[in-house]
């Protein structure tokens, strides 16, 4: 993937950046620009949920990106992406007109803010994978094309909490919507406890991965045959480095598909507790991955 393919910002400069996600656990826009400046890291994805407290999109559309801009001036880090992942396909009419409110005005803010990527969900409707293609067919066509009128590309997360979960089901979605506007926030830890092949994944949809979450999973082997898959409590998300991904190759392979965008932490590890936790955990996780950057 190019520069060029994201329309990213003269600021960015080149080359993968680790970054991470973040909702507010460190307090403001103003200071988690800060706390992440001072420890090194280079990118902010942020959670842009309804009423966020560091970037609300509509905020943004209506009274621009002055504010925004000022705090990120002269600091050496960029904001990535905008992120917010409810179910677009939510049974209930109402809330999944709403989600789908949100989640353009998500696109508008992007633009206005130059960045070149929002991430969300696709979202899962009750029953079949054929039943959720099909209100997938009828539901993103018109999110899509919102994107494309405003130039930014949507990132969809391959978390089971939607329908988008794995290489199979991603074939079908890119078939039913071939618009390159639509592709993957690349997240290789939902993919090891299916024992789903993250790094062939990579190589098969590397034109569509625009931004990736570099979290872990480590599978409890000595649970796991005891209790069998169809048991509970025998995987677990982990910080970078801590569970059972080869990141020095899932990196390369990254870069040998031309991605060279963020590696965003997205911090679920359950032995790191609390606003402590979640630093510790982040720091631990950049030093990990930089040993493997160029």
């Amino acid at each position: 993937m190019s520069r060029t393919t994201l329309n990213i910002g003269s600021d960015w400069g080149g080359g993968l950046k680790v970054g991470f996600l973040v909702g507010g656990q460190l307090g403001n826009l103003k200071e988690t620009v800060e706390w992440a400046v001072n420890h090194g890291f280079k990118a902010l994805e942020i959670n842009t949920r309804p009423g966020s407290p560091l970037i609300d999109p509509e905020k943004i559309i209506k009274r621009g990106t002055n504010e925004v801009k000022e705090i990120l001036k002269g600091k050496d880090i960029v904001i990535s992406c905008l992120t917010w992942c409810p179910n677009n396909l939510d049974p209930n009419i109402e809330v999944r007109r709403r989600n789908n409110e949100h989640v353009k005005k998500m696109i508008e803010a992007a633009a206005k803010l130059e960045v070149p990527v929002i991430s969300t969900w696709i979202g899962k409707v009750p029953g079949s994978i054929e039943d959720n293609m099909k209100v997938y067919s009828e539901v993103w066509p018109s999110i899509v094309e919102h994107a494309e009128k405003f130039g930014v590309k949507i990132a969809i997360e391959n978390c089971m909490g939607n329908i988008a979960y794995s290489p199979f089901i991603w074939e079908q979605m890119f078939k039913i919507i071939p618009s390159k506007n639509l592709g993957l926030n690349f997240d290789p830890s939902h993919l090891v406890f299916q024992f789903i092949d993250y790094l062939k994944a990579i190589r098969e949809f590397g034109d569509r991965i625009y931004h990736t979450h570099c979290k872990d999973t480590e599978i409890l082997w000595w649970r796991l045959s005891w209790m069998g898959y169809t048991g509970k409590g025998w995987w677990r998300f982990r910080i970078p480095g801590l569970g059972d991904i080869d990141w020095k190759r899932f990196i390369s392979t990254l870069q040998d598909q031309g991605y060279d965008y963020v590696l965003s932490i997205e911090h679920e590890d359950p032995l790191y507790h609390g606003k402590e936790g979640f630093k510790k955990g982040l720091i631990v996780g950049l030093k990990h991955l930089s040993q493997f950057l160029p």
